[in-house]
Order: C-alpha cells, then sequence, then structure tokens
C-alpha cells in the first residue's frame, strides 16, 4: 500500500526534488498531528512525560524541514560560484539530520543514567500505554515510508530521517516495556534498558554521520560504475587500454569522471579526435555521466621500446605497491635516451615516502638499463579497477 502510494504520487514527477519534498512533508504532518494528539492528550490526563514526547515529535519536524530545505538547495542550478551545481547541499542535510539523531542518543544516554542513580517506580496507565502504542504503530510506518523513499532515490539525507523515526520507535519501545514489567514484576529497569539502547542511537547516529561526511568529502568512486567506464571506453575499437581514471560527485545526478585512453600513434589526428568525442558523448548519455577522455598515443612498432617495456614491467611485479605502469616512451636526450612513464602507487605509500620508493625503482632500473636515462612520474589510484 505504502509503495503504491509514493509511485502514484511521483508517477508525473520525474525531478529529484518531489522525493526530498515527499519526504519531508510527511514527516512534517505525521509529527505535527502526534504533538496535537500528545499535547492534547497529555493535558487532559496530567501526565508529564506525554506532554514531554509530545513536544520531542515538535522538533522531529525540524528533521523534516532540513530535510526539504536539503533537497532544494541540491536542485538549484550550476551558477558562477557553483560551477558543478549545489548537489552536495544534500549531504549537508543528511549530515544535520544524523547529528540530530546523535544528539537523541546523547540525550537518552544522559536520561539513563539519571534513572539508574535515581531509580522510580513507574506507574502504569491504560491510556498512557494505548498513547505510546499509537505512537510507535506511526512512527514505525514513518520510518518504513522514508526507508523506502531513501532506497528508491539512494539518499543518505532521506535514510538519516528514516533512522530518526525508528529510534523514536525504540525509545518509545522502551519506554513501554518499562512500564509493562515494572507493573507485572515490580522491578525497575527502564534505566539499564535505556543505556542499552542509548549506545545503540549512538552507533547508529555515528555511522550515519560517517555515511554523509563520506561523499563530502570525496568518497572512492563506486566499482559498479567504475567498471561501466573502464568496460564501456575499451570496447570500442582503436582503444587499446585505459589508465588515470579519476571520478567526481557533485550530489547523486552530477558526476563527472576523466580518463586516458591509448591509441595507435600511426592513427589520424583527425579521426583519433572523432572516436574520443564519440566515445565521449555516448558513453556519457549511456550512464548518465560527464565523462571527458585524454588521449594518448601509444608507439607499437618499436622493438627497442617493446624491450623497455618487457623490461620495466618485470622489474616492477617484484613491488608489491605498485599497482600500475603506464606511458612508457622513450625520448631522445642531449646525452642519453630518456625512458619515461608513469608508475601508480597503492595507498599504503604516504606522500613524503613516494619520491623515496620511486628512486629505489629508478636505481634497479639502472642495473638492467644503464644507458639510459629514467625518469618516473608518480601517478594516485583514484579508483581500483
Amino acid at each position: 500500500m505504502t509503495r503504491r502510494l509514493i509511485e502514484m504520487y511521483l508517477k508525473n514527477k520525474t525531478d529529484r526534488k518531489y522525493i526530498g519534498y515527499l519526504s519531508g512533508g510527511v514527516g512534517i504532518f505525521v509529527n505535527i498531528l502526534l504533538f496535537i494528539f500528545k499535547f492534547i492528550f497529555g493535558t487532559l490526563s496530567g501526565s508529564i512525560a506525554i506532554t514531554a514526547d509530545a513536544f520531542n515529535n515538535l522538533s522531529d519536524v525540524g528533521s523534516s524541514v532540513v530535510t526539504i530545505i536539503g533537497f532544494m538547495i541540491a536542485d538549484k542550478p550550476a551558477d558562477k560560484e557553483h560551477p558543478f551545481g549545489h548537489g552536495r547541499g544534500e549531504y549537508i542535510a543528511g549530515l544535520i539530520v544524523s547529528i540530530l539523531v546523535l544528539l537523541v542518543g546523547f540525550e537518552f544516554l544522559k536520561s539513563s543514567f539519571e534513572k539508574i542513580l535515581h531509580p522510580s517506580p513507574l506507574t502504569f496507565n491504560i491510556y498512557t500505554a494505548i498513547v505510546l502504542v499509537v505512537s510507535i504503530i506511526i512512527k514505525l510506518w514513518l520510518g518504513y515510508f522514508n526507508k523506502i523513499l531513501s532506497q528508491v532515490s539512494s539518499s543518505g539525507a532521506i535514510n538519516a530521517t528514516s533512522f530518526d523515526s525508528f529510534s523514536d520507535v525504540i525509545i518509545t519501545s522502551t519506554v513501554l516495556i518499562s512500564i509493562l514489567i515494572s507493573k507485572f514484576f515490580n522491578i525497575t529497569i527502564d534505566g539499564y534498558i535505556g543505556l542499552l539502547v542509548s549506545f545503540f542511537i549512538l552507533y547508529a547516529g555515528y555511522n550515519l554521520i560517517n555515511e554523509t561526511i563520506s561523499p563530502l568529502l570525496g568518497e572512492a568512486a563506486d566499482p559498479e560504475l567504475v567498471k561501466k567506464i573502464v568496460d564501456s571506453v575499451k570496447s570500442y575499437k582503436g582503444i587499446i587500454g585505459v589508465h588515470d581514471l579519476i571520478v567526481h560527485t557533485y550530489g547523486t545526478q552530477k558526476t563527472i569522471a576523466s580518463l586516458h585512453a591509448e591509441i595507435d600513434y600511426k592513427t589520424d589526428i583527425l579521426e583519433a579526435h572523432e572516436l574520443i568525442d564519440k566515445i565521449e558523448n555516448e558513453v556519457s548519455k549511456k550512464l548518465n555521466i560527464v565523462l571527458i577522455l585524454h588521449m594518448d598515443p601509444v608507439v607499437l612498432d618499436n622493438e627497442e621500446l617493446e624491450i623497455i617495456r618487457f623490461k620495466i614491467k618485470d622489474v616492477l611485479s617484484r613491488y608489491k605497491y605498485v599497482l600500475d605502469v603506464h606511458d612508457i616512451r622513450l625520448v631522445d636526450g642531449k646525452h642519453k635516451k630518456n625512458i619515461i612513464f608513469d608508475v601508480v602507487f597503492s595507498n599504503e605509500i604516504k606522500q613524503n615516502d613516494m619520491g623515496k620508493k620511486a628512486h629505489e625503482i629508478i636505481n634497479d632500473l639502472h642495473k638492467i638499463l644503464p644507458n639510459y636515462e629514467i625518469i618516473i612520474h608518480v601517478d594516485n589510484m583514484y579508483a581500483d579497477y
């Protein structure tokens, strides 16, 4: 039923922002409804606990507002100050909601400690139990609703909003269970149960923050996307190999990738340019990205260079931290011929140690290639393929 309602709403709405608006709008409506229901019942019954929980629902409206604002910012077009668009605004919204989840965990941890240090009997009231059960059911549905939306949109912000609802379900369920145990077994354990739940919420909040900070910092490219890019480019006749793939994401709807494509140096320059343009356009449309290709001419009929390539790759295969070697070329120098190539080190090699490692490789190569000057350019591995 829930999925069908979502599909009906999104049927003629192709923009991603509408998913965020739906999540935020439903969240605002549900939490205001719960606030009114609990506030009226808490006031009439004189229950401070229910009244306090009502204002907790009112504060949850803030999470939904943040989600809407995040999607509004992400939907803004590119401008002079932000030429790649504002897509990362959604990540910021997710980060804020994740921090709110973390704050809920800390607050619950604090109140649980207070209950352990100063235990007090819980009073069972059938009306209070009904209010708590209704709240649990509604919040459970809201969490499930947002979980579906997060799966449809792959949105970290909506995923955080979903867990925000589920954390309320856990907390309210803890209160209800504690009341029932206190009623039927005359044992006060709400503080200890609350302690366990608070640790769970804090751990989940920490993971949510990591998930939303990671794309802001610049996380590694999706392996599936990397494979699709590499396989797509290599599938074209005339492409010998690829290297130096870099993928940047500016929100879920904006991905820019750059890649070096190797082409036989004998290929006519106009034909090579036409091929590169064709690949850029077709792969960009196919994968919904912006692909930029750099053409690297490769010499394939130089016997001397082929022998050098073989020797270099044989030596570098002994270095576990060397992931790739490419652009091996032979250039005439003033006194000796220069062998120039790029080498890719694994991330275990620190930036400050790369020069030293490159020098070690050069010394090893000089033993088998003494009549050449060897120049190494060190590359980073930005995408694993």
